[in-house]
């Protein structure tokens, strides 16, 4: 089985889902998520980030590996058991890089969200951008706190 579509398919079933739940599940019709396990058509990122949330093992959609083995008596190749160190070491530079470009969105996102704040006169959207601008702070500060505990790690 090759390519991002069959896998897509596989994982699909594997958690007995029609192509309309998933498809509603990630934000997109029906049609959208046949085309996408067609390979006619591929997903976008934010797509993925949804469909992550119901279970789809997103690094086996995309690459054919899968970082957690659904069977658990074969050995997993990310958790070699010869250097563990070293693999930390990699998973935590890994993780940093995300956590530096997630911190960078929420600040974006932040940023845009005072400025549609400010040219809104409707105070049920100021007080749901406030809500948004403060849970993008707290996750960017919750994200500062997982880099500077991670990095004692290595």
């Amino acid at each position: 089985m090759t390519g991002i579509g069959p896998r897509l398919r596989q994982e699909r079933t594997r958690l007995k889902l029609s192509q309309s739940a998933l498809g509603a599940i990630g934000g997109v019709e029906t049609n959208a998520q046949g085309n996408y396990e067609s390979g006619a058509r591929s997903p976008k990122a934010d797509y993925l980030l949804r469909i992550s949330g119901a279970g789809i093992d997103i690094n086996y959609v995309l690459t054919g590996s899968r970082l957690l083995e659904l069977d658990s008596t074969k050995p997993s190749p990310f958790m070699p058991d010869h250097a563990p160190d070293e693999h930390l070491e990699k998973v935590t530079e890994q993780l940093h890089r995300n956590l530096h470009g997630l911190i960078d969105a929420l600040y974006q996102m932040a940023l845009l969200v005072e400025v549609r704040s400010s040219g809104t006169q409707d105070n049920a959207v100021k007080q749901e951008l406030e809500v948004i601008r403060t849970e993008a702070q707290e996750l960017a500060q919750a994200s500062v706190r997982l880099i500077f505990v991670t990095s004692k790690l290595t």
